[in-house]
């Protein structure tokens, strides 16, 4: 039996064919051999923090007399596992290999391999910049990218996650030198208090900033002292930025100068916005940890690494509770604390011994991102089926798979695999220049304009080569499959935000307006019967209908279809008098189905 979805936004004669697209069709099986656990600092192995997850889940069950759902099946486990961890939905044959083999293992297997795949760090690395940058605000250079393109490096090599958060915390430079730097450069003229609140929420799960103007609402020992002490920390950040550079390359620095404050007739004499920055430097003048140990040193060189290090000390468990719960939601949708970034008194996790057991996890195994996110997949409750979920079940029971929304990177990443992905990505790079040769023309065009223009208010501008043979070394680095699906991502933010330029929550493009953010290229190769489409192939190189329609659904759905499916779908292309336009409108309806747009 199987559950049936909704459709929306498809032509009068896709319409006949939605009704037959179901949710979770496919058969049970599987691919490749076992692999060992990886190493660990401690005597606990993988398998044992799965079913430490597994016990903890059931003991919650057990109490609330719940039901969990089925075990998925192949077909369901597969596509939720790729997008879960590299952030798009598996080809067909891989889908194909994978519902094939017979190995009793091949989940642990398939898991171990994609967390071992390129494609790991980048799918993370987008979840963590949209997190911690945003898809909108200043974008120097490109830094949302460059940012994203240096996280994921980091996290394919392994390096502890806490590395990674000291050297956000610490970063300095310029964004072409140092990409962590983008952090700062996102609000400029560069904002302390904004900056120390997104801090400590994005990376340490603490809201502070609510004590800013006022004393905390309901956490009594967070009063405006308390945000100003933890504020200081930021105090002596530099953001300088010379608009007459081509390229724009903001630079971060740390001024070594204790703090004077001028006397009233010196202060007369200044501009307005150097008497606001005196004053807000006066105020944040003192570094205090959020437990109250105050820092002595009026080195401001030093004030940021001393807060880095208290953040990711092994003595710190909220960050890294606060990180197993960030890590937990990319592959439930929730945590096990919600709101997922605000730890407080009043805010209590749904399973609290689960939450400390994979906080400290993290610590003794230096913060090891990939153990952590083996350990979860491997689990018997992330391998829960999204049907038949129990009545009596919250979400935060965990007892079912959760249908999720697909982010923006990954909609648009499964688009751009459907129409071609690295095939697409070449005949792109032929015809506009790779994306280090884009970017040098970009600059080099403002150039030429800038020196041809006869306007007497035009600014003289410095082409910086050597900032710009930086930006290409790490535009180098950039899959371009994944430049492509990370660029349709933040066109689609720019047409979604609201009148205050606040970026949209959800993901609600229809199919239609989706095609729009797609260029020329992406498009002609996703949809209709143009030449390399996928209909095109289908239609030309199968002969069978069956075999079109089992082929499609595998590519699209990354599932076999139902035997009722393909007789219908072979039903509807035998009354079209055109079998492109026939495929065509499946296509159509597949690509608008709930099911394409969700992760289940």
């Amino acid at each position: 039996m199987h559950t049936k979805i909704a459709l929306a936004g498809v032509t009068l004669a896709a319409a006949v064919i939605c009704s037959v697209v179901a949710l979770g069709h496919g058969p049970a099986n599987a691919q490749e051999t076992p692999q060992e656990d990886k190493t660990t600092t401690t005597k606990t192995p993988e398998r044992e923090v799965s079913n430490r997850i597994d016990a903890e889940i059931k003991k919650i069950w057990d109490r609330d007399g719940i039901k969990p759902a089925k075990e998925s099946d192949d077909a369901e486990f597969c596509r939720r596992v790729y997008l879960d961890t590299v952030g798009t939905p598996p080809t067909s044959d891989e889908a194909v290999a994978f519902l094939a083999s017979k190995d009793k293992e091949k989940r642990r297997a398939l898991i171990a391999k994609l967390v071992d795949d390129p494609r790991f760090g980048q799918h993370l690395a987008d979840m963590w910049t949209n997190i911690i940058l945003g898809r909108g605000g200043r974008d120097y250079g490109g830094s949302s990218h460059l940012f994203a393109i240096w996280m994921a490096e980091r996290i394919n090599k392994g390096d502890k996650f806490s590395d990674i958060i000291y050297d956000i915390v610490t970063a300095e430079g310029t964004v072409s030198e140092n990409p962590a730097v983008a952090v700062f450069t996102r609000e400029v003229p560069f904002k302390l208090a904004n900056s120390a609140g997104t801090m400590t929420k994005n990376l340490t799960g603490v809201q502070i900033q609510c004590a800013e103007c006022h004393d905390h609402p309901y956490e009594d020992a967070w009063k405006q002292e308390t945000f100003t002490g933890v504020a200081s920390f930021w105090a002596g950040v530099q953001v300088k930025l010379n608009v007459r550079n081509l390229p724009p390359d903001p630079a971060v620095s740390d001024d070594a100068q204790a703090f004077r404050m001028p006397g009233p007739d010196a202060m007369e004499k200044l501009p307005t916005d150097a008497q606001n920055r005196l004053r807000e430097l006066s105020r944040y003048n003192q570094p205090v940890t959020l437990d109250g140990k105050a820092l002595k040193t009026p080195n401001r060189k030093l004030w940021r690494p001393a807060m880095a290090k208290w953040m990711v000390s092994d003595e710190n468990k909220q960050t890294a509770r606060y990180i197993a719960n960030r890590f937990w939601s990319f592959s439930f949708g929730s945590g096990l604390l919600n709101p997922i970034d605000d730890f407080n008194s009043l805010n209590e996790p749904s399973h609290p011994e689960l939450l400390e057991f994979l906080g400290q996890d993290l610590i003794d195994n230096d913060y090891d991102i990939k153990r952590l996110y083996r350990a979860i997949l491997n689990s018997k409750t992330y391998q829960l089926s999204s049907q038949d979920a129990p009545k009596k079940a919250e979400a935060w029971h965990f007892a079912s798979a959760p249908v999720r929304q697909l982010s923006p990177e990954q909609f648009f990443g499964a688009f751009v695999q459907i129409a071609g992905g690295n095939n697409l990505a070449r005949t792109m790079r032929v015809r506009n220049g790779s994306v280090v040769d884009q970017i040098k023309k970009r600059y080099e065009g403002m150039m030429k304009r800038a020196e041809k223009s006869d306007d007497p208010n035009q600014r003289d501008y410095y082409y910086d080569q050597e900032a710009v043979d930086r930006l290409a070394g790490w535009y180098e680095k950039i899959d371009d499959t994944w430049y492509i699906r990370r660029t349709m991502a933040q066109n689609y933010a720019k047409l979604s935000n609201d009148d205050e330029m606040n970026e949209a929550d959800g993901f609600s493009l229809t199919i239609d307006q989706a095609l729009l953010v797609m260029n020329g290229d992406v498009t002609n190769g996703l949809s209709g019967a143009n030449r390399g489409s996928l209909v095109w192939r289908l239609v030309n190189e199968q002969k069978d209908d069956a075999k079109r329609i089992e082929l499609m659904y595998l590519t699209v759905l990354g599932r076999e279809p139902g035997s009722s499916e393909i007789r219908d779908m072979k039903s509807f292309v035998k009354d079209n008098k055109n079998v492109s336009q026939a495929y065509e409108d499946i296509m159509f309806a597949l690509l608008a189905s709930t099911e394409f747009a969700t992760n289940h």
